[in-house]
């Protein structure tokens, strides 16, 4: 074989051999790219928490709030009402002003009349209703207190004095002493009242009629009257 003959063989063989090496390789690495787990996807696609920026949430609760205020304390009052013997559930109230508290009925309305004195109001008839006024021990005396009761009583009518079972719903009192006028016609009474317990000197004054017929209910509201 000439010699240039055979050097353009071996130059022909060396391209071919070449080219089919290139095109191996980039077979290989095209089947080595196929083959690994694309994380294009992930890695470009953020999480919930990443989009929002913000940590996950706290699943919150069905649950209605628990109440953590004190309950006011109840108690149970006895009391008669047109020869009837009733007891029913009071709840404790106290007085915007006046230095004292009590257990209320249902059924009543306590609100200041004035400085000094409150209301404690039927709500089936608001001309049936105690008036209550409290003085501290410290700056005056039961008889001064039971002398203007007294004074304001004789104005009202013709007083008579109550019965040591009439005022057997206060306990514990240091002083009492209650007189009531009733109006036969009018088929009405008013009642007056004082007592010393607690530091307090308490001065009621009860409008009641026959009708609704509550001073005993009243009366024994009354004697749950202690200083707050």
């Amino acid at each position: 074989m000439p010699k240039k003959l055979f050097s353009l063989f071996a130059l022909l063989l060396t391209a071919i051999l070449v080219v089919g090496c290139n095109t191996s390789d980039k077979t290989e690495n095209s089947d080595a790219q196929e083959n690994e787990p694309s994380n294009t996807s992930a890695e470009q696609q953020p999480s919930d928490d990443e989009t929002t920026g913000e940590s996950p949430e706290t699943p919150t609760s069905n649950d209605t709030e628990t109440d953590t205020s004190a309950t006011k304390p109840q108690q149970e009052v006895q009391y008669v009402q047109k020869g009837v013997d009733k007891t029913e559930k009071a709840t404790e109230s106290k007085s915007a002003e006046q230095d004292y508290k009590m257990q209320q009925l249902p059924g009543f309305t306590l609100s200041q009349e004035e400085p000094g004195k409150d209301m404690l109001v039927s709500n089936e008839n608001d001309q049936v209703f105690m008036r209550i006024e409290t003085i501290d021990a410290s700056e005056s005396s039961f008889v001064d207190v039971k002398t203007s009761m007294q004074d304001y009583m004789n104005a009202v009518g013709e007083t008579v004095a109550l019965s040591a079972e009439n005022l057997a719903a206060f306990k514990d009192v240091k002083n009492i002493e209650g007189y009531v006028v009733e109006f036969d016609t009018e088929k009405e009474k008013v009642t007056g009242v004082v007592f010393e317990k607690d530091g307090l000197i308490t001065k009621l004054t009860i409008h009641d009629n026959n009708d609704q017929d509550l001073t005993d209910a009243m009366l024994n509201m009354a004697a749950t009257i202690s200083k707050k």
